[in-house]
């Protein structure tokens, strides 16, 4: 029996400000974190787990509050 790998993905955008939560390319078992502003460079985190791919999601959502 074949198994995939689950897909999973988060977007949240406001006021310019995108940060998304998106499965590795290169390996299934890995996620991605990416922070942009509007005309900014984008930064890149990766994460081992899901759980950590959110937690660092979480922390760079609230950052745009200070």
């Amino acid at each position: 029996m074949a198994s995939r790998p689950l897909t999973f993905g988060v977007r949240y955008r406001d006021r310019g400000r995108t940060v998304r939560v998106h499965a590795d390319e290169r390996d299934s078992k890995r996620y991605v974190l990416e922070v942009s502003q509007h005309g900014g460079k984008a930064v890149r985190r990766e994460h081992a787990s899901l759980a950590d791919a959110l937690r660092g999601f979480a922390s760079a959502w609230r950052e745009r509050l200070h």
